[in-house]
């Protein structure tokens, strides 16, 4: 699959993710080589939800993201209607510049 990534305070960067029996196996950042060891996992479909997971804990947290008192964080999500993978991730953050977004760009399931 093909992730791409930006955001207020990260490099907009594209991954192209192998991933073989849940694990992924091979993971270019930008068509440069990363050793999956280096958090690789985070680019599995199961990685994803893990994100996912973690920005709902973050948005009850908006301070954490830097949102001013009274301010909040808009988590929004698109999934595939056939397979619930995700498609689209957005989080803005009211009153400071924290957005990300992840989109996933590419998915293909070759079966060996």
């Amino acid at each position: 699959m093909v992730i791409e990534m930006k955001g207020d305070r990260l490099e907009s960067s594209q991954y192209s993710v192998t991933v073989r029996d849940k694990n992924v196996v091979q993971l270019l950042r930008n068509g440069k080589p990363v050793t999956p060891a280096d958090g690789g996992q985070d680019y599995s479909v199961e990685g994803l939800f893990h994100i996912l997971d973690e920005e709902l804990d973050l948005a009850k947290k908006p301070q954490v993201l830097g949102a001013p008192p009274g301010y909040s964080s808009y988590p929004m999500a698109n999934f595939d209607a056939s397979t619930g993978r995700l498609l689209e991730f957005q989080r803005s953050v009211g009153g400071a510049k924290n957005s990300i977004e992840i989109r996933v760009t590419e998915f293909e399931v070759v079966d060996k």
